[in-house]
């Protein structure tokens, strides 16, 4: 089994008991999922592979809970889990079976949960857990055969593939933030970085995952005035979506043939995961749709 480490930040409504040490904040929390994310990013080329970088793959959705106590850090326990934002909670469970029926005709699923029970001290005041990066895929083969009689694709039955590793988490020291004093919560953020060979299984997965964008605080209102234009409610919030790689570059005259091919590659040599958790008190009037 391999090992990586993951570095978060910590911040919110935090006990200090000495500068060197910081406290962190006891109690039970839910993963608030309309203001948690994680960011997937893998390493890719552009211009016919001359030059190299990281792209972000897409966003995801996270929803889960946390118990932090500053007496016993052998009862603080971390659950959460991290999936497509095609939904406020995940349509799969860790055993493959699908909560949301209605999305079950989609080829494939992808959802990675975190599970670790108990914490101890770094010598520099930090807090570090370990346990196991669980990773669930279902997979459908879909037959496309345009006929007359044509009426869809058919889909084959669910193939389930779970794998998991073991990670290590390690908590920084806090900082202020002025939204997690208003409610109440703490807001943590990290990364964890590993490469192919340390994980196959979940680099591929998320390489091949579609992740749809993230949208926070949505909010939509239909006109109060619908005329022959309407086009549906308006909507607002806050939108975390892939940038994506550089537009490849077009032949004179929009004719693309000749042209060569490949201008941008993804490489899926290394996946890095940035996660920025918000968690909300146990019983918070705010944590509807956190997760359970």
């Amino acid at each position: 089994m391999f090992k990586s480490t993951v570095l978060f930040a910590v911040v919110g409504m935090l006990a200090m008991n000495s500068p060197s040490k910081p406290a962190f904040t006891a109690g039970s929390f839910q993963v608030d999922s309309h203001h948690s994310d994680a960011q997937l990013i893998t390493d890719a080329t552009t211009e016919y592979g001359k030059k190299k970088g990281d792209v972000t793959l897409g966003f995801a959705r996270v929803n889960g809970r946390v118990m932090l106590d500053n007496n016993d850090l052998a009862k603080a326990s971390f659950d959460f889990r991290i999936y497509p934002a095609n939904a406020m909670v995940p349509d799969i469970n860790e055993d493959g079976k699908f909560l949301s029926e209605w999305l079950s005709n989609l080829s494939n699923h992808t959802l990675v949960c975190f599970h670790s029970k108990g914490a101890v001290r770094t010598a520099d005041g930090r807090l570090q857990t370990t346990g196991n990066l669980v990773l669930t895929r279902v997979d459908r083969n879909v037959e496309a055969n345009p006929t007359e009689a044509y009426a869809g694709p058919v889909y084959g039955p669910p193939m389930i593939h779970r794998v998991s590793h073991e990670v290590t988490l390690v908590f920084d020291a806090p900082s202020s933030d002025a939204k997690a004093q208003k409610d109440g919560g703490i807001v943590m953020t990290g990364s964890t970085h590993m490469f192919r060979e340390d994980y196959p299984q979940l680099v591929r997965a998320v390489v091949s995952t579609y992740w749809p964008p993230v949208v926070q605080d949505k909010n939509c209102q239909a006109p109060a005035d619908a005329s022959e234009d309407y086009r549906g409610s308006q909507c607002t919030g806050t939108m975390l979506m892939a940038p994506g790689l550089p537009e490849a570059p077009h032949a004179a005259g929009g004719e693309d043939v000749g042209v060569q091919q490949n201008f941008n590659a993804i490489v899926g040599n290394s996946l890095n995961i940035l996660v920025h958790l918000h968690l909300l008190p146990q019983g918070s009037a705010e944590q509807t749709g956190a997760g359970t």
